[in-house]
């Protein structure tokens, strides 16, 4: 059997339909409203004028991508959101105009915590698709598994710790195709999405995954684990810091991976599809405009205004806006965004130094 054509089967064995398990699918939205309540707060707030998108031919487009994505949700109010504001875009000529109608046609509201758990102060992060080299076959440089769908072939592997997974022979059946390092492993696990790029004795050959679930264990990021063990500052570091120190230490790497007993599984995508959504029948992530937010406080295809959280300012914030095309297992609560920064390294840097204060909104259509 050729490498290709493990490749093929590879691929063929994790692209049936797949079930979110609820960490990578948030409760439904009326499920989370139990536990919020949303304030109107005044426009002055904000400066919503900054939020135009007609100044750049690119961010045209991905806005009216993001418009075009938010139009599939289910959820009636986040479809007329999306809708009205598209038709504000589509007959406003200045930024002075796209603001004013905003305004007159929407609310914007504030999602207070009622629980003191998730009463922390909002934040914004970031994350990207990962660009890999990969391979079908383990060889002696590429041993480090990206595990399909266990729960298809092997339930009774769902629930395994990470050194106990990696270690059994069996469940090497269930891998879709190996990295080359811990550093690339974890890259692909944080970000959730990654385009492969697979060597073959046929050539090359692609392959774009996503995931579709994890064992349920709790997460230890390769960065503090690197962090408990004296390479990093555990308050300060970055993403730089964390490929730095991987790359010079692979046996501590190592180590630090194996620390972290979620291990999230994935499926494949299609290409047209991908980066999917998730709470979203079809279309696909918008850079720069796609963020993951709690989909049981904001329904899937709402819209979001965010602003840079400057201490002791009066002025309207500039605005930027976001859609919730997304969700994630550590994204929970109404102060917790994760912006999407696109493809391949420049896109995970970025998204790599993402940590901001923000103030978070929602676009609501007055009554």
């Amino acid at each position: 059997m050729t490498a290709a054509t493990v490749f093929a089967l590879a691929l063929a064995s994790c692209t049936t339909p797949h079930t979110y398990e609820p960490s990578l699918h948030p409760p439904t939205h009326e499920q989370g409203v139990a536990t919020t309540a949303f304030v109107t707060r005044p426009w002055s707030e904000v400066d919503i004028a900054a939020a135009y998108p007609k100044n750049d031919l690119a961010r045209r487009i991905a806005f009216l991508m993001a418009c075009d994505v938010s139009a599939k949700s289910s959820d009636a109010s986040a479809l007329a959101e999306s809708a009205a504001l598209l038709e504000i875009y589509e007959s406003s000529t200045t930024a002075e105009q796209f603001a004013q109608e905003i305004q007159e046609r929407f609310e914007l509201v504030e999602c207070v915590p009622l629980d003191a758990q998730i009463a922390g102060a909002p934040l914004m992060t970031g994350y990207a698709t990962v660009v890999v080299d990969a391979r079908v076959l383990e060889d002696p440089d590429f041993n480090y598994p990206i595990f399909g769908d266990v729960r298809v072939n092997h339930p009774e592997f769902a629930a395994l710790p990470r050194r106990e997974l990696m270690a059994l022979p069996a469940a090497r059946t269930d891998v879709i195709a190996w990295v080359r390092d811990p550093l690339s492993l974890a890259l692909v696990e944080t970000n959730g999405t990654a385009h492969l790029l697979i060597e073959t004795s046929e050539g090359k050959r692609e392959a774009r995954i996503s995931r579709v679930a994890t064992n349920g264990r709790a997460w230890t990021s390769l960065g503090s684990a690197l962090a408990s063990r004296g390479l990093l500052d555990a308050k300060t570091y970055t993403l730089n810091d964390v490929i730095r120190e991987a790359t010079s230490n692979p046996a501590i790497a190592h180590e630090a991976l194996l620390d972290n007993e979620r291990v999230v599984f994935f499926a494949s995508t299609r290409a047209d599809l991908f980066p999917p959504t998730v709470g979203l029948q079809g279309g696909k992530l918008v850079a720069g405009y796609s963020c993951a937010a709690d989909q049981s406080v904001y329904p899937a295809g709402s819209i979001l205004v965010t602003t840079d959280q400057e201490q002791g300012s009066t002025a309207p914030r500039a605005a930027r806006l976001v859609f919730v095309h997304d969700a994630g297992g550590a994204i929970t609560g109404p102060r917790r965004v994760d912006a999407y920064f696109g493809e391949g390294m420049e896109a995970l840097y970025r998204a790599g130094e993402m940590r901001a204060a923000i103030g978070v909104y929602r676009l609501r259509l007055r009554k």
